[in-house]
């Protein structure tokens, strides 16, 4: 009977840690949490301009982290974050911006957070309800180029894959006070953009319509389409600008493409060079393997900032080893630094990958 109630207490035991530990396997891993992941601005007039709030978060994690990036839901919510790295007990924040230009009706935004050392992504939404007052039309349009009103300028189109055409849409008016006649001149690569119809009244509005051919941009990460409006034959003072993130186009890999995938994994993300004296040069490298069964090729490498190079191989095969290395000129530079060195790579797992330089520049007199 002993026997019996002990390997009955024993089997009781192994299921629990069993339990236990799947549970803990099935747990997201999050290096960050925010004090609220929802503000609700309630009831705010039309004519009242943008609002705004502020989400605060905590490095809960052993390692400095970065907010890679902040993908909102609706060209009408902008958010702002802390781009130096946040180290470990330390906070940052994302500030939110919603324009409140849409009109009168009730609203529910939301923002993915993607941040290194989390397992999957953070929503957080602003909601609130806007009522209506009149608003006058360079109130609803306060960007001017030219004789054009516009929304905002530059537009955020997000991210769009690479060896696609992305078309789109901008509504603009006629600030002018008489009828004009609307052109484009000096194009971005891959960009067109034209006015439909490209003869708008006084006070009348158009759309500009757009397409991105990527291929032909032939370019990777955050990008910058523009062209010039030519007004009655006039040329316009500055560009209108689209921004687009331009990754990969992993949506039409199959699952067997996908476990070949290449995979990039780097013995460390980080590096302090401790205190150096302003001029010097500062060097560090990051090297890793690429664990897929497929080249890993970098499409590019971005920098936070000017005086940083970045030496790397473009393509690295399955199980091949590589590494970044790093130089960052600290002339005209003082005070505590974070540089990111930013990847975007043809890895669907990670396309995009942050290198974080720290550390802190000294007067050279000092």
């Amino acid at each position: 009977m002993k026997n019996i109630i002990y390997k009955m207490c024993a089997m009781t035991f192994i299921t629990l840690m069993s339990i236990t530990l799947l549970l803990a396997q099935n747990s997201p891993q999050m290096s960050i949490e925010f004090n609220k992941t929802i503000h609700d601005f309630g009831y705010i007039d039309m004519n009242s301009g943008p609002r705004s709030c502020s989400f605060i978060f905590k490095n809960i994690s052993n390692q400095p982290v970065v907010i890679q990036t902040v993908i909102s839901s609706c060209g009408c919510t902008t958010p702002e974050w802390t781009k130096s790295p946040v180290k470990p007990g330390e906070k940052g924040k994302i500030d939110v911006t919603f324009l409140n230009d849409q009109g009168p009706y009730p609203f529910d935004k939301s923002l993915t957070v993607y941040v290194t050392g989390s397992s999957r992504p953070i929503v957080l939404r602003v909601k609130g309800i806007v009522t209506q007052k009149p608003k006058t039309l360079r109130q609803q349009y306060p960007v001017k180029i030219g004789q054009l009103g516009l929304k905002r300028n530059p537009i955020e189109l997000g991210q769009i894959q690479y060896g696609t055409i992305s078309k789109g849409a901008v509504e603009v008016v006629n600030l002018a006070g008489n009828p004009i006649k609307i052109s484009f001149t000096d194009f971005s690569k891959g960009f067109y953009i034209n006015a439909v119809p490209d003869l708008v009244p006084e006070n009348g509005k158009t759309d500009l319509i757009f397409s991105i051919d990527t291929k032909a941009a032939n370019n990777w990460g955050t990008t910058i389409f523009s062209a010039i409006p030519v007004i009655n034959g006039k040329k316009a003072d500055k560009p209108i600008q689209i921004k687009a993130t331009i990754l990969e186009n992993f949506a039409d890999m199959s699952k067997a493409e996908l476990d070949k995938a290449p995979l990039p994994i780097f013995s460390r993300s980080s590096f302090s060079f401790g205190e150096v004296k302003e001029g010097s040069t500062v060097k560090c490298s990051f090297d890793f393997r690429n664990t897929g069964k497929s080249d890993l090729i970098i499409r590019q490498i971005r920098y936070s900032e000017d005086g940083i190079i970045a030496k790397h191989k473009e393509k690295i095969p399955a199980s091949g080893r590589s590494e970044i290395e790093i130089e960052i000129n600290t002339k005209n530079m003082s005070g505590e630094k974070n540089f990111v060195v930013t990847l975007v790579t043809n890895s669907p797992t990670r396309p995009i990958i942050n290198l974080i330089i720290s550390g802190k520049v000294t007067n050279k007199n000092s």
